[in-house]
């Protein structure tokens, strides 16, 4: 498959040019007629019987970009990113920021999972540099079947294509939306946050459908769960919601003055947790509707694994901790890192049965059976220093 690229605007809030650039791969086989064309038939991907689970991680200091597949432990170069410092990832694609350079970097992990609701399907496909957005700060990236929303920070937002995405083209998608506003995809329709905190709900077309009465002042960070879609403002964090086709709108207090900061969390989880200030974890339970405040020491990475799950903290002094995430009791806590950069924190990351915590130091990966009083299961070598990391084919 070719992959191309061509290049497009967000407007005034010069916020995104799309540049040149990409890879190609091996060509994909022809579409079966729709009579043998089997249930869940992607065009161009293998489907799997178990997840494809891999980590993209990055290396600050010389820009290197490397793909580790948890199943092979097999390791591909991506490429480089120059003066790179941020990641995120949205189960498939990451997006690998240069704040001095004001690029991100849209990169193929080649693996990713399909929900089905009652079953899911998963495939891999070639995988390799996309193309490259101009995006000052560290990308946001809230993404469904559809579109992907890009944000750094409060306004304009831009949205890119998916099905473009996904055969190789950063495309921006052709829907007419207010430049100062950020737009997150939500059950096949856009949620806006304008300048003034407005929460809108449009169709695809850019068209109103409803205001809900909350607010969301300066929002920043965002996350799709299955419990509904979560966003951090000022205020609180503003829980949306569906119900019989309709979607509403609540903000949920912080425990504390200041705002939550980035959610923490397993893909797809309902369960969130956030940094929200030294020495303090917050844990939200969208079940409950109520985030609770942790006093924990020297915390500098943590995560929420989902419902039933335990609270994974790492401190800065090289331990993880699994705590109860309702009331803050240590469960179990292991010493794993010699060294913790307080600049450039480790990342702690966790799936359904395992967390991977960054060694940038040892240059490892650290594989964690955070259900077996966290037992290192598996030390991976990614061949650099892993200060940046995320996980893909979720």
């Amino acid at each position: 498959m070719n992959r191309r690229h061509r290049t497009a605007a967000l407007g005034a809030a010069a916020l995104v040019t799309l540049l040149a650039g990409g890879c190609s791969g091996g060509a994909a086989e022809p579409e079966p007629s729709e009579e043998e064309t089997p249930h869940g038939y992607v065009e161009g991907a293998e489907e799997t019987a178990e997840p494809q689970l891999r980590l993209v991680v990055a290396d600050t200091d010389t820009g290197q970009v490397r793909l580790l597949d948890l199943l092979t432990e097999e390791v591909t170069e991506l490429g480089e990113v120059p003066e790179v410092d941020g990641v995120m990832g949205d189960g498939r694609f990451a997006y690998l920021s240069s704040s001095d350079d004001g690029t991100t970097e849209v990169f193929d992990s080649g693996v990713w999972t399909v929900d089905h609701g009652d079953h899911n399907h998963y495939y891999r496909t070639g995988s390799g540099h996309v193309g490259s957005l101009e995006l000052p700060g560290t990308a946001h990236v809230v993404t469904d079947t559809a579109l992907t929303s890009v944000t750094n920070g409060p306004g304009a937002s831009l949205l890119l294509d998916r099905s473009e995405l996904e055969d190789g083209t950063v495309a921006t998608a052709d829907v007419s939306l207010d430049e100062r506003s950020t737009v997150l995809p939500y059950q096949g329709a856009l949620v806006t946050v304008d300048d003034d905190g407005t929460v809108r709900v449009l169709d695809r077309e850019g068209a109103p459908q409803a205001t809900p009465e909350a607010t969301c002042a300066e929002p920043g960070g965002a996350a799709v769960t299955r419990r509904g879609l979560v966003v951090g403002c000022a205020e609180g964090t503003l829980h949306v919601t569906e119900e019989d086709g309709e979607l509403t709108a609540a903000t949920l207090p912080h425990p504390g003055e200041v705002r939550s900061g980035p959610f923490l969390h397993r893909s797809g989880s309902a369960v969130l947790a956030a940094l929200p200030a030294d020495d303090t974890v917050w844990v939200l339970d969208l079940a409950d509707g109520e985030w609770h405040s942790h006093d924990q020491p020297g915390a500098v990475a943590a995560t929420a694994v989902g419902e039933e799950g335990p609270l994974l903290v790492l401190t800065d002094d090289g331990t993880l901790h699994s705590l109860d995430p309702g009331t803050g009791e240590e469960e179990a806590a292991t010493a794993l890192l010699d060294t913790v950069d307080p600049e450039l924190p480790p990342t702690l990351l966790a799936d359904t049965s395992r967390a991977y915590v960054s060694d940038p130091t040892a240059g490892v990966v650290h594989e964690i059976d955070y259900a077996d009083d966290l037992r290192v299961a598996r030390t991976l070598e990614p061949g650099i220093a892993p200060h940046l990391m995320i996980q893909t084919g979720r």
